[in-house]
């Protein structure tokens, strides 16, 4: 394996952090936590860097060994470990790979079915995943840059229309819904940062400064949620907000630039499915090799099961609402157990 940039490294993380926000992420988060949204963006970003730490001490842990070489040495069952890790990971690759297909299909090909985009996202992932590990990495950070620009664009076009009274009045309910939000931020998008211990940190360039960059893109990515969530109910209000599946593409269908550069959701389309395919890629990359089952059998898996669970989006709703909660849940035990074995060797 050729080395990875450390900047390509970082902004890799700071991608797949982002890519379920834009979706059923800033969806769940309106619901659990309404108006105090905001509120739970700024307790998940401190509760993060339990996270970030316990990510830390694995990544340095034999940094010459990939997640799945530490597994082995610290358990002795290590082969049910691997198992539910990724079971875990696969069932919530399909709730991602649903939300973006079908916001695909509902936005745009209401008449086509959407096993087609389902298949050609699917081609894409198999082709990048057929060269290099450094080529998922290198793509990642043409597009992060990309996206920096169209989050830039999207954010200028929209401020004139923010209504900061929406966004009140704040913690009439107390202080239990923002931390339920908070919770939800970190299964349904901070959860996703333990996929990159597939990489081991030897496999980095420069990666006495990896620590660093990585809070830097933890606290970027928080800046561009609450961003996105002072847009989004400033601008609808939270009721009509709490109504849309995905309520930031709502917003930016009302943005214009200089009042006549229009369709700016277009940006945030392009932007998420960016992210989507980057996070994907790496989750049938990581899978692969804890299992060494082929790419191509996990992208068709994928797409069969989609196709047999999720029949409509009130099912899928109702599935991922217990799907990722459990999965994320057995995660983050396992990742726990991991680093309490570390610790417990020294």
């Amino acid at each position: 394996m050729h080395k990875i940039n450390l900047l390509e490294y970082v902004s890799t993380f700071f991608m797949i952090i982002m890519a379920p926000f834009l979706g059923m992420g800033l969806y769940n988060l309106l619901i659990k936590a309404s108006i105090d949204s905001s509120i739970s963006v700024i307790i998940g970003y401190i509760l993060s860097f339990a996270f970030l730490i316990i990510f830390i001490r694995i990544n340095d842990y034999k940094s010459n060994l990939d997640l799945k070489d530490k597994i082995n040495v610290l358990f002795k069952r290590s082969k049910l470990i691997i198992i539910l890790f990724s079971i875990a990971l696969f069932s919530m690759s399909l709730c991602l790979s649903y939300n973006i297909n079908n916001f695909i299909i509902s936005q745009f090909l209401s008449e086509t079915p959407i096993i087609y985009t389902m298949i050609i996202l699917g081609m894409l992932i198999i082709f990048i995943n057929s060269k290099d590990i450094t080529s998922i990495f290198r793509v990642s950070n043409f597009l992060f840059y990309i996206n920096i620009i169209l989050i830039m664009i999207a954010i200028f076009g929209e401020y004139n229309k923010i209504e900061l009274i929406n966004m009140l009045p704040i913690l009439t309910n107390g202080i239990n819904r923002p931390i339920i939000g908070s919770v939800y931020i970190l299964i349904f998008q901070i959860i996703y940062m333990f996929i990159l211990l597939i990489i081991p940190k030897d496999n980095v360039s420069n990666n006495k400064h990896m620590n660093i960059g990585l809070i830097i893109a933890m606290t970027l990515a928080f800046i561009l949620f609450l961003i996105i969530i002072i847009y989004t109910i400033g601008s609808l209000g939270i009721d009509l907000a709490m109504k849309y599946h995905y309520p930031a593409y709502i917003v930016m269908k009302e943005v214009s630039i200089f009042g006549f550069i229009d369709k700016i959701e277009n940006f945030i389309i392009i932007h998420w499915v960016f992210e989507m395919f980057i996070l994907l890629s790496l989750i049938t990359y990581f899978i692969n090799k804890l299992t060494n089952i082929k790419n191509y059998i996990l992208v068709i898996l994928n797409i069969i099961l989609c196709v047999i669970i999720f029949r409509n989006s009130t099912l899928y709703n109702t599935i991922t609402k217990v799907l990722i909660p459990i999965s994320s849940t057995i995660i983050l035990i396992i990742i726990i157990m991991i680093y309490l074995k570390i610790k417990k060797t020294g």
